[in-house]
């Protein structure tokens, strides 16, 4: 019996990061038939690329996806930003020059403060932000590990129509990866912004996976005081809504990832820079330019700084 070939996506994709996210979604698109091209912003990464390795429950399979510089030739007409946060502007001006009329970029990031930026960079290219919980790493480069199934909110930024958002996640391979368009992508920014700033930052300092934040004892009663500082944060910058469901939200979340290591603590084991900058770092800002009190996000920021070398704020 012949097995037909998926029948190829719309548009072809570049994949900016060459991370476990980058590689994630590169072969993901590889699978559902996309024509997709991996981008690495440092040269080196070429030498002996040999393609992805895709590793899920089912096994191990070769994606041949494309590598290449971001100098490349070719217009770029959708593009996956899958950097860390911190390098979103400096990534995405690489390339900007490729993207063609009509281009559309998408950032999958954690945290903030970096949008309007990337909105500039991009100049007339529709951008979209996605909001995903995949768990994913690499036990060797170019070789990632789908470790955990999880979710894609995916929506125009600032705001757009559902159907636009729509239109692109059927462009996206939605049969391999659970995609959710959404209207209102910024709320959905903020209301990640909270869960990863009550969660991300204490397991990386205490070293625990994220269900212990809520085992009794110091984690959890600290978990518990910086979840009431956030709600009073979010109620005074203009999110009610979202400062009375944030407690119950962010345990939900621990609960239900109990096991998970945060992308936080992940970068600390590993020595990595972290994007405490653009998760509590930028809650600390808004919290400043609105005459909040902030000591425990403040206090945060400062140790998770000295763990890693990025020990001086960017």
């Amino acid at each position: 019996m012949t097995i037909a070939p998926p029948e190829p996506l719309t548009a072809p994709w570049h994949v900016l990061g060459t991370g476990a996210m980058g590689c994630l979604w590169a072969a993901n698109l590889a699978a559902a038939g996309s024509n997709v091209t991996l981008i690495a912003r440092d040269r080196s990464r070429l030498a002996g690329y040999h393609g992805i390795t895709l590793e899920t429950a089912a096994g191990a399979e070769p994606f041949a996806v494309a590598l290449e510089c971001a100098d490349g030739p070719t217009p770029i007409d959708r593009l996956l930003v899958c950097t860390k946060a911190y390098d979103v502007s400096g990534a995405l001006g690489g390339v900007a020059h490729r993207l063609a009329a009509g281009a559309a970029v998408v950032l999958l990031q954690n945290g903030m403060g970096f949008h309007d930026e990337a909105r500039e960079l991009a100049g007339s290219a529709r951008l979209y932000c996605a909001l995903s919980t995949e768990g994913a790493w690499c036990p060797a480069p170019f070789h990632v590990r789908h470790a955990g199934r999880g979710f894609t909110l995916l929506g125009r930024y600032p705001r757009g129509t559902l159907a636009d958002a729509t239109a692109l996640a059927a462009e996206l391979p939605h049969d391999r990866l659970e995609i959710r368009p959404v209207a209102d992508v910024e709320a959905e920014l903020w209301r990640k912004l909270a869960v990863n700033c009550a969660i991300n930052a204490l397991t990386a300092l205490h070293g625990c996976p994220n269900g212990a934040l809520l085992e009794p004892g110091p984690q959890g009663e600290e978990f518990d005081a910086l979840c009431r500082e956030i709600v009073v944060i979010l109620a005074a910058l203009g999110h009610p809504a979202l400062a009375a469901e944030l407690p119950e939200l962010a345990a939900s979340v621990a609960r239900r990832t109990a096991a998970n290591r945060s992308s936080m603590l992940q970068d600390v084991l590993a020595g990595r820079r972290t994007e405490i900058d653009c998760i509590n770092g930028f809650l600390v800002q808004r919290a400043h330019a609105a005459g909040v009190a902030c000591p425990r996000n403040e206090l945060l920021c400062t140790r998770v700084h000295a763990l890693t070398r990025d020990a001086t704020p960017t």
